[in-house]
């Protein structure tokens, strides 16, 4: 969860490093983006950054007018993006490194607490509460977990599989309901390897750098 604005940058920088963008915008991205805007193209790197930036404001909860105004502001981005896109994503479920490859439809309730480094492919679903997931989650297209669950760090959900049941770190699942098809599996970023592993090492880095020699 999203605390200090030192948070949201690393958060937001993150999602850019994971989906392969520079580190920073740049004039020409500004640009670009600006334009496709205009011709009715939306794009998850936009959402994302709402995504973040309402979470925010919304966990400060900052009095001030300026704040509400922010907050205000934020949130509108994140639900219109949304809708554009096709996304309905709790804006405090998920942990940094989210990628999301591709725009359609996505739901994931609120109340879901997902770690670090997951995918979400297109029809994808995290419905209902009481789920805790670890990092490294992947769900292939049509993936769906459902019920209330835990799941430990570097689970895969095959295409168009069910999950509602518990697992430990480490599976992959298939089907519906989904059992295990395959175990001892590490973060997916690794398995698929470059150029995932290296973003994935990249961002721990920064967060090395960032938070915990200072602390």
């Amino acid at each position: 969860m999203i605390q200090t604005k030192k948070e949201l940058e690393f958060y937001i920088l993150a999602d850019r490093i994971m989906a392969g963008l520079p580190d920073c915008a740049s004039t020409k991205e500004w640009i670009a983006n600006f334009l496709k805007v205009l011709l009715g193209i939306y794009q998850t790197s936009g959402y994302l950054k709402a995504m973040r930036k309402y979470a925010y404001y919304f966990n400060v909860n900052k009095k001030t007018l300026t704040g509400r105004a922010k907050r205000a502001y934020w949130k509108y981005r994140y639900v219109k993006l949304g809708q554009k896109l096709g996304f309905t994503i709790g804006f405090n479920a998920f942990g940094y490194g989210l990628l999301i490859p591709h725009d359609g439809t996505i739901v994931v309730n609120g109340h879901c607490r997902i770690g670090n480094f997951a995918v979400l492919h297109t029809c994808t679903c995290i419905g209902g509460i009481g789920k805790q997931i670890g990092d490294a989650l992947y769900l292939a297209t049509g993936a769906q977990i459902m019920r209330p669950l835990t799941l430990g760090d570097n689970v895969m959900v095959g295409a168009n599989s069910l999950v509602n049941k518990s697992f430990d770190s480490g599976v992959l699942l298939v089907g519906s309901p989904a059992e295990i098809k395959k175990q001892n599996l590490k973060p997916w970023y690794e398995e698929q390897g470059s150029p995932w592993k290296e973003r994935a090492e990249k961002i721990k880095s920064v967060y090395e750098n960032r938070f915990k020699i200072n602390q």
